[in-house]
C-alpha cells in the first residue's frame, strides 16, 4: 500500500512536472511570459502596458540617478530671446526665428523713414531671407493714397495682384514672383475712390528654384483658371514649402525645411511652421516640440512649445481663439493626445488622452490611435477627430469628454461598448479606411438643415488592421468623400464619393463653398507609372468633372489655398514680451544624498552639442543615446530622464534630436551639467548658473 502511494505521488508529480514544461513552452514560444499566457488562455484582454514593456527596445536606458520623470509636470514658458541673459554661461545662445524677423524688420523701417520716392522706389527682394519669390517696395507720396500691385503673369488668371490701404510711406508687400526670371511688376496708386491716380512698373528679377523644386509639379490638366489664385503644397519629402498657380508655374517657396506635417494654415491668413529644431524621444519617431506663427513674406512673429511634441494637426479653436494641437501623451504611446493652448501664453487649458477616451481590444500598439485631424463646434462645444488606425470619425462633446457619435463601418465596432454611438448607414455606401482631413462642412450640401455634412480624404488603405478588418475591399483607389449626418437619428447617407488615384497615407480633401469646388489633394501616390508621388484635383462638385490636375514628384502631407493679407504684410512687426510661449516636460528635482561622484571621463562635444534659446537648454544627439542629463549644483540637483520613453523601431536611431530642457524651473544655483550617453557616465564640461 506504501508503494502504491509512493507511485501515484511521483506520477502526479511528474504529470505536474511535464504540464509546467509544456506551459512553459508555450510562454516560451509565444513569447508572452506566464502572465500573458494565463490572460490569453482565460480569453482576457492583456493590458497594452504589459505588452509594451515586453517589446523589443532600441537606444540606451541605463541610470545614474533612480528617478521617473513625470509626464505630467511641465514647467510654463513666457519670455523672449532677451532672457537668456539671466544665466550666466560659455554655452552659446541661438536668436529665435521671431528675433531675427524683428531686427530685419527694423532694418526695413530705417530705409522706409529714409524717404525714398515715388519716382525711385527701392526694392528689396526676399527682404526675411527665407521667401525667394517675395518682395517688399518702399516710397512715400506727397498725399496719403492706397497701392495696388500686380505680378503679371504668363497668363492673365496668373497675374497676381494685392492691395494696402492709404498711407504717406508706403512698404508695399509683393507675393508672386516667377523663379530665375526679370519679373514686371505694376504699381498703382489709388485715390480714397479707389481710382488709379499713377502707375509705373518695376522689375524684380529672381534666381532660379532649389534642386529639390526643380521639375517638382507637372501640369495634367489644367483649365487655366482655379478657384485658388495659389495653391501651397508641404509636409513629408516636400521639405520646402511651395505654392503653384492655375498653369502650374511655382510662384512661392520656403527656403527652410520643414518637419513632416509641414503648416498649417490660421484665419489672420498666417501659417503655423512645425519646426524641425527641437523634439523630444518617443517610443516611435522623435516628436516635433516647436511650432512658429509665420507670415508669407516670411516674418516669425511667435514661437509655442508643446511638451509632448506636435503632429498632424493645428487648428484654432475659433479664428483668433485657442489652438487644438495634437499631441503625445509619451507613455508609451504616440499620437494620442488632443491639447486646447492658450493663444497668448501658450499654456494648456484643456486635453484629453484617447485612452482616457477608450478602452477596448485595439489599445494594442504604440501608435493605436493615430490621431490626424482635430477641429472644434463652437455651437454644441464638440470636436471632431480623426483617429485614423480606429479607422473611425469620433464627435465628442470638448467640455465633458461625452462621445456623440462615431462614423465608422459598424463592424468595427461590434460586439464593444462603442457599439451604440456608430452612425447606422443607409441606401448606398462603401466606407473608409485609413482616412484623413475629417471636417464639418459649413455649407448645406443635401438640402436638408436638420442633417451635417462631414468631407474627408478616404485614403482606403490598410496597412495597420488588416487582421480586424478582413472585410477590407482592397480597391487601390482613394476617394473625396462626404456624409451626411442626421444627428437626432443617429443615421449616416454617403452623398459624394469621388474616385482618385490611389493616395495610401497624408492626403486631404477640401470643398470650397465660394466655387462649388471640391480639391483632392492625394499626398502619397502608390504605384504611379512615372513614379511620382503626388497629384492635385480640382472637381466640379455637381458634375465631378476635373477642372485642374496637377502631378507632384515629391510625397506630400496635404496642400491647400494660399490666403493673404497684404495690409498685415506691409504693416512694421509688432512683438509681444512673451512670444516665446507654451510648456515643455520639466526636469525632475531629486535629494543631494541620492548623488555619487563626478564623471571621470568628459564627453566630446562631436557627440553631444548644447545651445540656449531663452531660458531653454537644447541638448543635441542621436535619438535615444542620451538617457538622463543631470544638472549637479552646490546644493541642488535636477535629472531630465528619457528612460520611459522607450523607442520599438530600430530606424529612428538615425535622427538627430536637439531635446529642449527648460531650466525655468530650476532654483538658483551653480550647475554643472552631467549625462548617460550610451549607458555611460559623462561630464559635459559645460556650466549654467541660475540667478
Amino acid at each position: 500500500m506504501k508503494n502504491w502511494k509512493k507511485r501515484t505521488k511521483i506520477t502526479l508529480l511528474l504529470v505536474f512536472l511535464i504540464f509546467l514544461a509544456l506551459f512553459a513552452a508555450l510562454c516560451w514560444k509565444k513569447r508572452r511570459g506566464i502572465y500573458n499566457t494565463y490572460m490569453k488562455l482565460t480569453n482576457q484582454e492583456i493590458p497594452y502596458s504589459v505588452k509594451e514593456k515586453r517589446k523589443k527596445m532600441y537606444g540606451d536606458y541605463e541610470q545614474k540617478l533612480k528617478v521617473s520623470m513625470d509626464m505630467d509636470n511641465t514647467v510654463s514658458i513666457g519670455e523672449n530671446d532677451e532672457s537668456a541673459a539671466e544665466i550666466e554661461t560659455e554655452i552659446p545662445t541661438e536668436e529665435t526665428r521671431v528675433a531675427a524677423s524683428y531686427d530685419i524688420d527694423q532694418q526695413i523701417q530705417a530705409e522706409q523713414d529714409n524717404g525714398y520716392t515715388w519716382e525711385e522706389p527701392m526694392v528689396i527682394q526676399n527682404p526675411y531671407q527665407i521667401a525667394p519669390l517675395t518682395a517688399v517696395v518702399i516710397f512715400d507720396t506727397p498725399e496719403e493714397c492706397g497701392v495696388r500691385f500686380t505680378v503679371k503673369g504668363k497668363t492673365e488668371a496668373t497675374d497676381i495682384s494685392g492691395e494696402v490701404e492709404p498711407a504717406v510711406s508706403h512698404r508695399v508687400p509683393i507675393i508672386g514672383l516667377y523663379p530665375n526670371e526679370e519679373n514686371t511688376v505694376v504699381l498703382e496708386l489709388l485715390d480714397e475712390n479707389g481710382k488709379t491716380t499713377d502707375t509705373q512698373e518695376v522689375k524684380i528679377t529672381t534666381d532660379s528654384l532649389p534642386e529639390t523644386l526643380d521639375d517638382v509639379i507637372q501640369p495634367v490638366k489644367t483649365s487655366g483658371e482655379s478657384a485658388y489664385e495659389l495653391t501651397m503644397v508641404y509636409g513629408q519629402s516636400t521639405t520646402f514649402p511651395f505654392a503653384y498657380d492655375c498653369m502650374g508655374d511655382i510662384r512661392w517657396y520656403l527656403n527652410t525645411k520643414v518637419k513632416a506635417s509641414g503648416i498649417f494654415m490660421l484665419a489672420n491668413d498666417r501659417m503655423i511652421i512645425q519646426d524641425t529644431s527641437a523634439q523630444v524621444p518617443s517610443a516611435d519617431k522623435p516628436q516635433t516640440t516647436n511650432f512658429y506663427e509665420t507670415d508669407y513674406l516670411g516674418r516669425t512673429h511667435t514661437m509655442y512649445y508643446v511638451a509632448g511634441g506636435i503632429h498632424h494637426e493645428v487648428i484654432e479653436k475659433e479664428p483668433g481663439g485657442n489652438l487644438l494641437v495634437l499631441s503625445s501623451s509619451l507613455e508609451g504611446h504616440i499620437e494620442d493626445k488632443i491639447q486646447e493652448l492658450d493663444r497668448q501664453t501658450g499654456e494648456v487649458v484643456n486635453e484629453l488622452v484617447m485612452g482616457d477616451l477608450i478602452k477596448s481590444k485595439y489599445e494594442d500598439r504604440v501608435d493605436w490611435t493615430h490621431l490626424n485631424t482635430v477641429s472644434y463646434q463652437p455651437e454644441t462645444d464638440t470636436i471632431i477627430i480623426s483617429p485614423r488606425n480606429l479607422e473611425s470619425v469620433i464627435k465628442l462633446n470638448w467640455t465633458t469628454k461625452e462621445i456623440q457619435w462615431i462614423l465608422c463601418d459598424p463592424r468595427f465596432w461590434e460586439g464593444t461598448e462603442y457599439e451604440k454611438y456608430v452612425l447606422q448607414p443607409e441606401g448606398d455606401f462603401n466606407y473608409h479606411f485609413q482616412q484623413h482631413t475629417a471636417y464639418q462642412v459649413s455649407a448645406d450640401l443635401d438640402g436638408n438643415p436638420d442633417t451635417v455634412e462631414i468631407s474627408l480624404f478616404d485614403n482606403h488603405s490598410v496597412k495597420v488592421r488588416r487582421a480586424d478588418i478582413p472585410y477590407y475591399d482592397k480597391t487601390k483607389e482613394s476617394y473625396l468623400v462626404v456624409y451626411s449626418v442626421n444627428e437626432k437619428e443617429g443615421t449616416v447617407q454617403q452623398i459624394k464619393k469621388i474616385p482618385t488615384v490611389w493616395s495610401t497615407i497624408t492626403s486631404s480633401t477640401i470643398y470650397d463653398e465660394d466655387s462649388n469646388h471640391i480639391f483632392g489633394m492625394c499626398g502619397h501616390v502608390k504605384g504611379s507609372e512615372d513614379k511620382r508621388k503626388g497629384m492635385t484635383y480640382e472637381f466640379d462638385y455637381d458634375t465631378e468633372e476635373v477642372i485642374n490636375q496637377f502631378s507632384i514628384k515629391t510625397t506630400f502631407y496635404r496642400a491647400s489655398e494660399m490666403k493673404i493679407d497684404y495690409n498685415d504684410l506691409a504693416a512694421p512687426m509688432e512683438v509681444a514680451d512673451n512670444y516665446i510661449r507654451g510648456e515643455l516636460l520639466q526636469p525632475t528635482k531629486t535629494w543631494k544624498w541620492l548623488w555619487t561622484k563626478k564623471p571621470e571621463q568628459t564627453l566630446n562635444d562631436e557627440d553631444v552639442t548644447f545651445h540656449l534659446t531663452g531660458q531653454v537648454l537644447y541638448v543635441g544627439t542621436y535619438d535615444h543615446r542620451i538617457s538622463q542629463i543631470i544638472f549637479h549644483g552646490k546644493k541642488n540637483t535636477y535629472v531630465y530622464d528619457t528612460t520611459n520613453m522607450r523607442l520599438h523601431k530600430k530606424g529612428y536611431l538615425q535622427f538627430y534630436e536637439h531635446i529642449p530642457v527648460p531650466l525655468q524651473g530650476l532654483d538658483a544655483d551653480e550647475y554643472e551639467i552631467y549625462v548617460m550617453y550610451q549607458n555611460e557616465f559623462y561630464d559635459t564640461a559645460q556650466t549654467v548658473a541660475i540667478k
